[in-house]
């Protein structure tokens, strides 16, 4: 029964963990899009931007220029908040399934302790086998 139990505490562990993970990775793709969506604001602002400075020289092209530059400050700041953060608890919960799968595997577990006896009832089995098939 000891080895359910960590078996059940390592995938409760693990289950944290990728929830936390998830949330994470979600947060990071919705900040990675809105830097991509500024990106794209940007590239199209400079063109329009060189567009209108080689018609006038200067006009509309300092507005469009302005506004490039604004958007590509927002792409920036949307790029540093998309940074991988360090979350302790989904490092804890990790540990955790580790060290709960490594002692229910471990010595003592129930698995350890039944591996020989099956080994020797399925050497015997194939022992019988073999012979009955000569």
């Amino acid at each position: 029964m000891r080895t359910f139990r960590l078996l059940a505490a390592a995938a409760e562990a693990e289950g944290l963990r990728l929830k936390r993970n998830g949330v994470e990775l979600g947060r990071r793709v919705a900040m990675m899009a809105a830097a991509g969506v500024c990106g794209v604001a940007a590239l199209i602002m400079l063109h329009v931007a060189a567009y209108h400075l080689l018609l006038g020289y200067i006009g509309p092209a300092g507005a469009a220029g302005g506004v490039a530059l604004i958007d590509l400050l927002i792409a920036g700041v949307f790029m540093l908040l998309a940074k991988p953060r360090y979350d302790p608890v989904a490092q804890e919960a990790l540990m955790l399934r580790r060290e709960m799968v490594r002692a229910a595997v471990g010595p003592g577990a129930i698995g350890s302790s039944l591996w020989r006896p099956a080994a020797s009832i399925g050497g015997m089995i194939a022992n019988i086998l073999m012979a009955r098939r000569r």
